[in-house]
């Protein structure tokens, strides 16, 4: 839609009139989440001094630390002419005057920031959820008329066949009167099948609309105990002469839930990746006890070449039957646990991801995620919220998506000065 408005590339139908100056600010997909940071806000700031009309932005708070976002709030709250904005950042979204839906090639205009924009769609819901109760009765209803019917039929061509042999009639004027009635019920039938199949087809279709993704998490065979699980003294570590770490302390027991916060270029991402065993400490000791699993802003964990069953057996330890009956409480079942990894939507990738590490009965006592909501959209970010809320095990968070960590109940944070 940014392109479009942009000029970038065409409507295959349709034109789009532009009376005013516009700017483009694309996604940055940085590898590195310092200099990520900085390019990010380097563009925006460009972007409010660019002159122009009306500014398109595209996901302008990703990679953005909590200051930066909210210098980035100040000055577009300052800004005295236009923006679009894509972004599933819901704090950003409370900011906006009017937000637009796309969804299935229609577009739906909501005339309010993100929690009008919940309201309305609670209230779409309850609807369509009335809507459905209502052909539930229909259908109930049209069946009751369909058996009462047939039985009516039934009761009268016996009566026919009775009366026909009393009277003496010929099985000719029998079979007539019984081929006339026949035809009549027939076209009865007729059209209340066809209203049968107009309300089944309305039920599937408000049931998917209906559809809810959110996803169970099984009890663990075993509880969670209290104990250490991280104990990381006197930790140095340095990317070149840049030092990250100096003789640094953190120690973490299970059940507890941690959010990691500073500014970009503060070492987040890179303790997180220490503490999994990705990178090596130059000096100190790292010790980590039980099951560790980690998500990473890119859901790399799963190997893409491989099926979501493959991977659930691979990740989990279970056996494939269960790996399909797993697969199958996460949304995917039947052919669905056979498509390969590589071939899933984002939201798709995610309860693939949830369900390889969360979905058997030996989950992980440490669950570490870095800029997990970070290229999610705002259905999945609420699948997982709902799905952390369920675990019971510890966490280990980095991330600027303020309601994100309120939502999962985040108890302590811990402050990285750069």
């Amino acid at each position: 839609m940014l392109r479009l408005l942009a000029g970038k590339i065409l409507p295959n139908a349709g034109t789009i009139n532009k009376n005013a100056d516009v700017f483009m600010l694309n996604q940055i997909n940085a590898s590195d989440s310092k200099s990520g940071g900085e390019q990010q806000m380097f563009a925006l700031m460009r972007a409010f001094d660019s002159g122009a009309d009306i500014l398109l932005l595209d996901e302008p708070t990703n990679n953005l630390d909590t200051d930066a976002k909210q210098t980035f709030f100040n000055r577009l709250k300052s800004f005295p002419f236009g923006a679009v904005i894509v972004s599933h950042d819901r704090e950003l979204l409370q900011r906006v005057d009017k937000i637009i839906e796309l969804s299935n090639g229609q577009i739906r205009i909501y005339g309010g920031n993100y929690d009008f924009y919940q309201q309305q769609k609670q209230i779409e819901s309850d609807a369509i959820q009335s809507k459905y109760t209502n052909t539930q009765k229909s259908i109930a209803r049209l069946n009751d008329t369909i058996n009462i019917a047939q039985n009516t039929r039934q009761h009268h061509e016996s009566k026919q066949k009775k009366d026909a042999d009393n009277a003496r009639r010929s099985r000719m004027d029998a079979k007539a009167l019984k081929g006339k009635s026949a035809e009549t019920e027939a076209k009865k039938r007729n059209i209340i099948q066809k209203k049968l199949d107009e309300q089944i087809s309305a039920q599937k279709s408000l049931a998917e609309q209906l559809r809810n993704d959110t996803i169970k998490i099984p009890v663990p065979t075993k509880p969670f105990y209290n104990r250490e699980l991280v104990n990381i003294s006197g930790l140095s570590f340095a990317y070149g002469d840049k030092i990250i770490f100096n003789n640094f302390d953190f120690t973490m027991s299970g059940k507890s839930r941690i959010r990691i916060v500073g500014k970009n270029g503060s070492g987040k991402s890179t303790l997180l990746k220490i503490i999994c065993g990705e990178l090596k400490p130059q000096s100190g000791t790292v010790k980590t006890s039980g099951k560790i699993a980690y998500i990473n802003q890119n859901l790399s964990l799963l190997d893409k070449t491989k099926t979501i069953v493959e991977n659930i057996m691979e990740i989990s330890g279970c056996l494939k039957h269960d790996a399909h009956a797993i697969a199958a409480n996460f949304g995917f079942r039947g052919d669905a646990s056979q498509q390969r990894v590589g071939t899933l939507s984002g939201g798709e990738l995610l309860k693939a991801t949830l369900a390889a590490i969360l979905g058997g009965d030996t989950q992980p006592e440490l669950l570490i995620l870095d800029e997990p909501t970070n290229n999610l959209e705002i259905k999945s970010i609420s699948i997982l919220e709902n799905a952390l809320n369920q675990y019971t095990g510890a966490i280990l968070l980095v991330s600027h998506d303020e309601m994100f960590v309120r939502n999962i109940k985040i108890d302590t944070e811990i402050y990285l000065a750069k």
